[in-house]
């Protein structure tokens, strides 16, 4: 297993570890998007049986308005506002809102004995993402595996998530290209709050307070290069880059690749037992348990906000301001 505290970038490039396919950058509703990635994971593992030999897949997306996006093991009890735009993931974790202010990386894997554990997965994908918007010109970058955060001068800018397939395995994050809007955020969801020490603290001055892409390179960059659509291509390209070296297969999304998501959007991501209830669950002839994400277990109440959710007190100090 990797180490899993935090760590410094080095500029050393790793060399590819898989054939790629690259499915470009997609702007897509929601529950479009999260159908797409259960998609995604189960090519991945049919291309591996049928080939008997392992291709990994990148895609990048955004989103076409705000969405709140629950974790997999997640209750619905955080949902203020009745009526907004809302799906469930593959993966755990907590409630994200999405949006056009985001950039979402996905890399999907064989499970071929290349990772061991997800813990190594996590590091390696993590780290060629921090690269990568290092060399964007974005400072002070550094990696909190233990939270699946990327961070600079010690606030989130990315954070990620895993499934842990028996035959392939996902990490899909999210990169903050624009501020959000945090008041029209907690009008839609409960923000919670930490007592730390004598002090209270919340995710709503963290989420004030987080970095974006924009405002980290804005006087680094062409301003039209920070303006969408061409900042999903400038932070797409640099990924797609550090990972895979400029050697991949482009893939697109055929009508049979619509067909397919089509029937997982109708039968799931846009359906009500699995937005409320996550049903059915997955089951374990399809994926690995991560500690603490049960897969048919109760779902979670009370639970904080995706990016601060497995943070530290005393970092999470640091984010956000004492009341």
């Amino acid at each position: 297993m990797k180490d899993s505290k935090k760590s410094t970038i080095a500029d050393s490039v790793n060399s590819p570890l898989f054939p790629y396919e690259y499915w470009g950058i997609a702007l897509m509703p929601g529950h479009l998007q999260m159908a797409l990635e259960e998609f995604m994971v189960r090519h991945v593992a049919m291309t591996g049986e049928k080939n008997h030999q392992k291709a990994a897949v990148i895609r990048f997306y955004s989103f076409t308005k705000d969405t709140i996006v629950l974790g997999y093991g997640q209750d619905v009890d955080i949902i203020k506002k009745p009526h907004i735009s809302i799906t469930r993931r593959i993966t755990g974790g907590s409630h994200v809102q999405t949006g056009t202010n985001t950039i979402a990386y996905s890399f999907i894997v064989p499970r071929d004995g290349t990772f061991s554990h997800y813990e190594e997965l996590r590091a390696y994908y993590a780290n060629l993402v921090a690269k990568a918007l290092k060399k964007l010109g974005i400072g002070a970058i550094d990696i909190d595996n233990s939270a699946s955060t990327i961070m600079v001068d010690g606030r989130i800018i990315a954070s990620h998530a895993i499934w842990w397939g028996i035959k392939s395995a996902l990490l899909h994050g999210l990169i903050i290209l624009h501020p959000y809007d945090v008041d029209s955020i907690a009008k839609r969801i409960i923000l919670q709050k930490r007592m730390i020490g004598q002090s209270i603290y919340s995710e709503f001055a963290a989420l004030k307070k987080l970095p974006t892409v924009s405002l980290e390179l804005e006087h680094k960059m062409v301003a039209s290069l920070l303006q969408a659509p061409l900042i999903y291509t400038v932070v797409a390209d640099a990924i797609l880059q550090q990972v895979t070296g400029g050697r991949y297969r482009k893939r697109r999304i055929t009508p049979d690749v619509r067909k397919s998501v089509s029937e997982y959007v109708r039968d799931k991501y846009a359906a009500h037992p699995w937005i409320e209830k996550r049903l059915p669950p997955y089951r374990f002839q399809e994926v690995e348990e991560i500690p603490g994400e049960e897969l048919a277990g109760p779902l979670k109440l009370n639970q904080g906000y995706c990016l601060f959710s497995q943070v530290k007190d005393d970092d999470f100090k640091r984010m956000s301001e004492a009341e």
